[in-house]
């Protein structure tokens, strides 16, 4: 017989014999109470089941031959029992056939012994079966713990080999939201499939270079579970290996990291951003602008100028008297509305084409706010973005039936002018500032007093243009065009002239610019419109008008019930109008340009492409645009006798033209000899001062419906041809 048997905890392990034998139970449980086991014993399959359900025992030694049920069927009805489950039971058998044997394990036996029983191994047996039930106890309860640590982490584990057979726990099917006959089948690619497309070629590649290089992998990505929730995970992954170091699969951990990055950017949104606006505070401005600054200063060629305005609410304390702590948070927060919008507003872009600022606005103080604007063309262009700030800070703010009006100052420090970091610009801003408040109300100053007298001027010159358009001091020129072969008028174009009471006429090269500088240009654009069209009325009703539509006018959403209103208000049909858009105007935005040109003929408006070959317009996109003209600039027309390329591109243009069903007309025609060569290669119509220089409407009436007298009859043109 073999050493008694103690429990670690010193418990004698508790079995249960069963077998209707009375001499072999006899010996049996000699041998195993010597053993140091506790045994209980029953002569039948139906009192083992009722023994074991009153007080279950460690192991079950189970004789296959018995009166009533035998060992299979007693076997099968244990298992079902609570705790019989995973009992270790060892059946006692003479049958030594191999059916028999396959008959014991189908019913439930963890292991068998023949007889006649070799007592001295019994006991050997019975307590391997205790240490593998041990075992088995502590693997379940390991994975259970593992489970629920998984859980808890909202992490989950998978391998997968080279065959594509994969394997997950139940967390990890948890984490992807699979339902459960997704997650018995699953595939690495089923896995794959559900990574977010943004980053799923990313998580192959890594993937791969595990399996098929060895090479280990740590990876955040975005998933979109089975029901259609994103969430962020982080992936541990290393290629498994078998004994002799070959690649064999992949292994890995993915963990649910959801709730770690929104916490992550809660604390980053408390640390860097202001609570009241939303937009960052001082010190995360600081960085920012740093961190632009490195970037402009990193060997751009091209680079524009950067900028850093302060801004300040004068007098703001009042609002907060007058509407309490809550009213006056209100009205901050639409101020920090209107200053990112008045950021990426169309007019402040338009400052420099060739690169659009990018703009930071903060929240640095209760009543401050500072913004970086970048890629600025020159230094003006910070003043005039400071300017359109300022207005948009006055604009009225309905409060509760009522309307506040708040008051701002600007100082501006430019790089690297004025500063080479952060910390330097926004301290030179904040110097300019305390000066743009002593100017007083509405002002802004630079740091550089140079660049002050220089936006005092264009200050100046601009109330001048404001006060001229309200006060009537626009005039309207017509140039006409002409029919080469008939020289007659089969058209006019409308310039504007400012008559300055200081100046004189001054010409539209000389305040145009300043006008789209300023914003200006749609109110002066209005004034050019009405007054056309007010002309128009009285005139021949087969003569059409051709106006210049600016930027911002063609980009407002409603052009075209404005124009409607217009010419019905003047009795005129729309075929009347032609409205001359920039290549440059509809190369900024095709796809809106294509609608609205496509809106606008719709109404019943002709269209003209003016400027035509400095736009940089491809064929394609010409071919899209919905228009009835195209006019060849005056850059082309100049040298066409002398400059051959010049030539073949009017040519080009021509052909182009003739081939889309569309009318040419050739602008800055001053010479007979310009005039001969066009009519050569196809274009008609011209306009030039070889025709007539624009004249006031008295002048051009007369002209109307009469041939032109030969050029050599009229006075010739002025040394500078206008813009």
């Amino acid at each position: 017989m073999g050493a008694k048997f103690s429990a670690p905890t010193g418990r004698r392990p508790q079995l249960l014999l069963v077998d209707d034998d009375a001499l072999l139970r006899s010996m049996a449980l000699r041998t195993l109470r010597h053993a140091g086991f506790d045994v209980t014993e029953a002569d039948s399959g139906e009192a083992a089941l009722a023994s074991f359900a009153a007080s279950p025992s460690e192991l079950v030694l189970l004789d296959v031959m018995m009166e009533g049920i035998d060992g299979f069927e007693t076997c099968r009805r244990l298992r079902q029992l609570p705790a019989g489950a995973e009992v270790p039971v060892l059946m006692l058998t003479g049958l030594d056939d191999t059916g028999s044997i396959e008959q014991a394990y189908q019913a439930g036996a963890t292991d068998f012994i023949t007889k006649p029983i070799h007592w001295g191994l019994l006991s050997h047996r019975i307590r391997y079966a205790l240490r593998s039930a041990e075992a088995r106890v502590v693997q379940e309860r390991s994975r259970v713990s593992l489970l629920r640590a998984q859980r808890l982490a909202h992490m989950g584990n998978w391998e997968f080999d080279g065959e594509g057979h994969m394997a997950c726990s139940e967390e990890l099917a948890h984490i992807f939201g699979a339902p459960e006959d997704a997650m018995q089948c699953a595939s690495p690619e089923d896995f794959l499939a559900r990574v977010a497309s943004a980053d799923r070629e990313r998580v192959a590649r890594a993937r791969s270079a595990a399996a098929f290089e060895g090479i280990p992998y740590q990876l955040t990505f975005t998933i979109e579970r089975f029901d259609g929730a994103r969430r962020t995970v982080s992936e541990h992954a290393a290629p498994l290996r078998d004994a002799l170091g070959r690649l064999v699969g992949v292994e890995g951990i993915t963990q649910d990291i959801t709730e770690r990055i929104e916490a992550e950017r809660q604390v980053r949104q408390l640390a860097l951003y202001d609570g009241l606006t939303g937009l960052p505070n001082r010190q995360f401005f600081l960085e920012m602008v740093d961190s632009a600054l490195q970037r402009h200063g990193a060997g751009r060629a091209n680079a524009g100028l950067c900028a850093v305005l302060h801004l300040d609410l004068v007098q703001f304390r009042s609002i907060n008297d007058a509407l309490g702590r809550d009213g006056g948070d209100r009205v901050l927060r639409v101020v920090a509305e209107r200053l990112q919008a008045g950021t990426r507003s169309r007019d402040l872009m338009a400052l420099n084409q060739s690169a659009p600022p990018n703009a930071v606005v903060a929240r640095i103080a209760a009543n401050g706010f500072m913004l970086m604007l970048g890629d600025l063309g020159q230094h003006a262009h910070a003043g005039q973005a400071a300017e359109r700030l300022i207005r948009a800070v006055e604009r009225p703010i309905l409060f509760d039936g009522r309307d506040v009006v708040l008051t701002a100052a600007i100082g501006i420090a430019v790089h690297p002018r004025d500063g080479s970091g952060a910390a330097e610009l926004a301290a030179h801003a904040e110097q300019a500032l305390y000066a743009a408040k002593r100017a007083g109300r509405s002002q802004y100053r630079y740091f550089d007093e140079g660049l002050n007298a220089v936006a005092r001027e264009r200050l100046e010159r601009e109330s001048e243009l404001r006060h001229g358009i309200e006060q009537g001091q626009l005039r309207l020129h017509f140039q006409p065009k002409v029919d080469a072969t008939t020289r007659r008028v089969v058209g006019v174009e409308a310039l504007v002239r400012w008559q300055h009471p200081r100046l004189g006429l001054v010409m539209p090269g000389d305040f145009i610019a300043l006008a789209e500088e300023t914003g200006l240009i749609q109110p002066l654009t209005d004034w050019v419109l009405e007054a056309a069209c007010e002309a128009l009325a009285h005139w021949p009703p087969e003569v059409a008008v051709s106006v210049n539509i600016a930027a911002p006018s063609f980009a407002g959403a409603d052009l075209g019930e404005r124009l409607d209103a217009l010419v019905a208000r003047h009795g005129l049909q729309p075929g009347r109008l032609v409205l001359e858009v920039t290549e440059s105007m509809l190369m900024s935005d095709t796809t809106a340009g294509i609608a609205r040109l496509h809106e606008l003929r719709e109404h019943g408006y002709l269209l003209s492409l003016d400027d035509f070959g400095t736009g940089y317009s491809s064929l394609s996109h010409v071919k899209r645009f919905p228009l009835h003209e195209l006019k060849i600039d005056r850059a082309f027309v100049r040298d066409l006798y002398s400059d051959g390329k010049d030539r073949a591109l009017v040519a080009s243009i021509i052909t182009l033209a003739r081939l889309l069903d569309l009318q040419v007309v050739a602008e800055g025609v001053e010479t007979e000899q310009q005039a001969a060569i066009l009519c050569e290669l196809g274009c008609t119509v011209h306009q030039g001062y070889l025709y007539a220089r624009p004249l006031p409407e008295p002048a051009l009436l007369a002209l109307l419906g009469a041939a032109l007298p030969p050029a050599a009859t009229r006075p010739g043109p002025p040394p500078v041809p206008p813009t």
